[in-house]
């Protein structure tokens, strides 16, 4: 004899999915992007009320020192360092962009880690199995990698197109700059204009002038180690390879002043290293220019004893030497910058095309005394080879 079991069999719980996680990916996204959003608006606004307090506190102060030096007009024009250091106060601002940007991201982030450790903890009365996960379908893994394939594919390109107008060479530049980048200061060279404009260590910062709306072409050079050209409101960077010149075109489009710096960590004074381009009306910048030739024409000094010159974190004590015509002459070179190697060489002009003398290289500190030949009237430019332009002057034979 049969019998049937006619009890309802007991059905397992069904599982619950976890609807919640994909929600909570979603938040954490949205999260992360209002925090670079914020990072973005409070980086800009942390950056202007640093710029403005440079200004508005005189950190800042202006002052010319023109000198001429063979077929260039040598412009020194810069900033003289005074006050609080500009590092100080752009490191502040550096802390106060990244604790206002980092702090939603931190907040929200930890916010939906301890939403999840509550809403999923183990609770009463729960028989301990973990909660049950569902594979994903077909449909689900075409949306998760179509999605990234389509933003990929997007940013890509937006990204070449951006790149070929980076990259673009303008055939025709309105100016010609070649920029030399060396421990630790810049010069430019203005080619089509014949004279250069150069900065001293830690003493001195270059400043430049460049027309608004006209190309520039560069032609980025290194003269020691790896540096790199960095104006941060131009949204734009070259490295400075020695040895390898890196060259580029761009155009102002904005009257302004801008600081540059180096942005790649190049020695003890790197955070030194630091310049500002003026961009002006083309009047201005024409105006600027033969300011710059006329008052470099002016520079002049007479002879005064033997000829001594210092050198002193990487600048000479002085930018103009006389001597007088019709015999030979001694030189005495001081190096005081320890561990660091200078010389003393003299040239036609800083194009270089003839040398008159060019002595050996020496480790400070020392010093070391040179007699050179007899020198026609007139005026030639000496230089430090290791540092070019920013350790450079004038030679005048009377």
């Amino acid at each position: 004899m049969s019998t049937t079991d006619t009890r309802t069999p007991v059905q397992p719980p069904t599982p619950t999915p976890a609807r919640s996680a994909g929600r909570v990916a979603l938040l954490v996204a949205a999260i992360a992007m209002l925090g670079g959003g914020a990072t973005m608006l409070a980086g800009g606004g942390a950056l202007n009320a640093a710029d403005n307090s440079w200004r508005d506190n005189g950190y800042l102060t202006t002052d010319t020192t023109p000198v001429k030096a063979g077929g260039y007009a040598v412009a020194t024009e810069g900033l003289e360092l005074g006050g609080r250091d500009e590092s100080w106060i752009l490191g502040r601002a550096r802390v106060r962009v990244t604790a206002a940007g980092a702090t939603p991201v931190f907040v929200g982030v930890e916010g939906a880690l301890l939403w999840c450790i509550l809403r999923y903890r183990q609770r009463r009365g729960n028989d301990g199995r973990p909660v049950p996960q569902w594979a994903g379908g077909p449909r689900s893994l075409a949306v998760f990698f179509a999605i990234p394939t389509v933003l990929v594919a997007f940013f890509f390109l937006l990204g070449e197109r951006t790149l070929a107008d980076v990259q673009r060479r303008e055939p025709n530049p309105a100016v010609e700059l070649r920029i030399d980048s060396f421990q630790w200061q810049w010069t430019f060279y203005y080619l089509n204009e014949g004279f250069f404009v150069t900065g001293r260590t830690l003493t001195k910062v270059p400043v430049i002038a460049l027309p608004v709306g006209a190309p520039v072409h560069v032609r980025l050079e290194a003269r020691d180690v790896v540096h790199e050209f960095y104006v941060p409101d131009f949204l734009f960077m070259r490295n400075a390879l020695p040895g390898r010149p890196n060259e580029f075109t761009f155009t102002p489009t904005r009257i302004g002043t801008f600081r540059g710096q180096c942005a790649e960590f190049c020695g003890l004074h790197h955070d030194q290293m630091r310049f500002v381009v003026k961009v002006v009306s083309q009047a201005d910048y024409a105006a600027w220019v033969d300011q710059q030739r006329k008052a470099a024409q002016r520079v002049d000094c007479d002879p005064s004893g033997p000829l001594r010159l210092v050198s002193k974190d990487n600048s000479w004590n002085t930018g103009c030497v006389a001597v007088g015509a019709g015999g030979p002459f001694v030189v005495a070179v001081s190096n005081l910058d320890a561990g660091i190697e200078h010389n003393f060489a003299v040239y036609d002009n800083p194009k270089r095309k003839r040398t008159y003398f060019q002595g050996p290289r020496f480790v400070g500190v020392a010093e070391q005394t040179f007699q050179l030949r007899p020198l026609p009237k007139g005026r030639y430019y000496f230089q430090c080879d290791v540092h070019g332009p920013a350790m450079s002057g004038t030679l005048i034979v009377k």
